[in-house]
């Protein structure tokens, strides 16, 4: 029996698109898989959404605490992959196109996902996604404008 975690987009569910992010993705979905079947589903929001940092460690942390031994990502940090791999939980690299929940789960019973050991990405790689550069913690003291100390 394996239970597949899916970083998940709004409240998680077979039918939710994955979220491309690891550890700042709104939810998990967990799939528990059996005889090449789905047995159970369940969806936790993902507490470590909103951290200041330390976000992929966080989400490692509740991958972990749901028993889940499967981890099927799109980016995935060097800080988040190494606390996987402390709790030996599995991590399967989903392709880079949009997929439902449903789906990803499909590709990794017909075996077509890729086992990865080590992140994908940079460090804080999805420090600020989907943010304009100009706002929030990338704004300078100037806030744009010339300031003369």
């Amino acid at each position: 029996m394996d239970i597949l975690a899916v970083p998940s987009i709004g409240n998680g569910g077979l039918s939710e698109t994955m979220s491309p992010r690891f550890g700042r993705c709104p939810s998990f979905t967990f799939i528990t898989i059996e005889k090449k079947g789905i047995k159970a589903v369940k969806t936790v929001p993902n507490s470590a959404v909103g951290a200041m940092g330390g976000a992929g460690v966080q989400a490692a942390q509740l991958i972990g605490m749901n028993n889940a031994n499967v981890i099927a990502v799109g980016m995935l940090g060097p800080n988040a992959a190494q606390a996987l791999n402390a709790l030996n939980i599995k991590i399967v690299q989903v392709p880079s196109q949009q997929l439902t929940v449903k789906e990803v789960v499909e590709l990794y019973l017909n075996g077509e996902l890729q086992e990865i050991n080590g992140p994908n990405v940079g460090s804080h790689y999805g420090m600020n996604s989907g943010v304009d550069p100009g706002q929030g913690m990338r704004r300078g003291l100037g806030g744009g404008r010339r300031r003369n100390f």
